[in-house]
């Protein structure tokens, strides 16, 4: 019996026992990679999400906001890698895709709201928006009201143009089953995800775009020249961050695309399952392995060494203090 790692992936060929009785075939070997990078993917993204709950200074509203991203690509990657060998079940089938594409959805949304709290924190420190409220709590829950709550509204559109698509049968799958249960059908493909999420993507660089120009305008007035280098360097890093989130995101989300509206294609079809398998893995470099995280690491490692030492040096004081109240002077002879 298949099992999701013994089974195919779409145009991949069986790596059931029968499959490989004459040989590992290049489409075989290609389909364990995919398996794999999705499974390395869940790894990255759950050691990310760690790092971001672990440190203190992480743990604001635009660190929040990166945790929920990396929770809805966990999402997304797990469901992925249940699709893998084919699902059988119609219900199961449909439920798939509708959880993938809410998946997919909520991805997008925040990626835009964590672009969109950037833009706000440079308006901010350029005294163009008041502080009205500092509470982050507030901030986070209209962000996930925002970052949870419309892909449902989407994803509810979403079932009633398949309902209608489908003639009232949401458990005809036929067409579903082709690609593994990883798509809906085209309308409710194209309505429920594609335009939103393409819309969102604009949305998201017009925020770093002027975001941008926002970080140049405030760096051209500090006088003092290590202030201007530590603040363009912080701000330059922040920026290039989210732009290569948000560039590995829409290349799967393009990827994707093609891969389902020209399912004949190899090569479109190989591209999504390579870049789909390795885009949470991608996304948790990223956000891990910049220069404030490491710094985070290098800090709180130097903290440990020096509890260690004045642990040790007070256990030495101590123990010498001791030994100067016991010692007992030599006898005169």
């Amino acid at each position: 019996m298949d099992t999701i790692y013994t089974g195919r992936v779409h145009g991949f060929t069986n790596l059931s026992r029968a499959g490989l009785e004459p040989a590992l075939t290049e489409e075989s070997i290609l389909s364990l990679m995919v398996v794999l990078g999705s499974s390395i993917s869940l790894v990255a993204l759950v050691f990310a999400f760690i790092t971001y709950s672990l440190f203190s200074d992480l743990r604001n509203l635009s660190g929040t906001t990166l945790m929920n991203l990396l929770a809805a690509l966990f999402m997304t990657q797990l469901l992925y890698v249940v699709g893998v060998g084919g699902v059988s079940d119609s219900e199961l089938c449909i439920s798939l895709a509708f959880a993938l594409q809410y998946a997919r959805l909520s991805i997008f949304f925040w990626m835009m709201l964590m672009a969109h709290n950037m833009y706000n924190q440079f308006r901010t420190g350029l005294q163009l928006a008041p502080v009205v409220d500092n509470d982050i709590t507030k901030h986070f829950i209209r962000y996930s009201l925002f970052g949870w709550g419309l892909p449902l509204l989407l994803l509810f559109v979403s079932v009633l143009i398949q309902y209608e698509e489908k003639g009232g049968k949401l458990l005809d799958t036929m067409s579903l089953k082709k690609q593994n249960c990883w798509f809906l059908d085209p309308n409710a493909f194209i309505y429920g995800l594609i335009s939103p999420s393409f819309v969102i993507i604009i949305i998201t660089f017009n925020y770093l775009i002027r975001s941008t120009f926002l970080s140049i305008y405030i760096i051209s007035f500090q006088t003092d020249i290590r202030t201007k280098e530590k603040m363009n360097n912080k701000r330059t890093l922040q920026i290039l961050l989210f732009v290569k989130i948000t560039t590995v995101i829409t290349v799967v989300m393009i990827l994707s695309t093609f891969a389902k509206f020209f399912n004949e294609s190899d090569t479109f079809r190989v591209a999504y399952h390579v870049s789909q398998g390795t885009q949470g893995l991608l996304v948790a470099l990223l956000v891990t392995c910049n220069c404030r995280v490491l710094k985070l690491y290098t800090k709180s490692l130097k903290k440990r060494a020096n509890k260690h030492v004045d642990s040790a040096a007070s256990y030495f004081s101590k123990s010498t203090s001791l030994q100067l109240l016991t010692w007992k002077s030599p006898e005169t002879v």
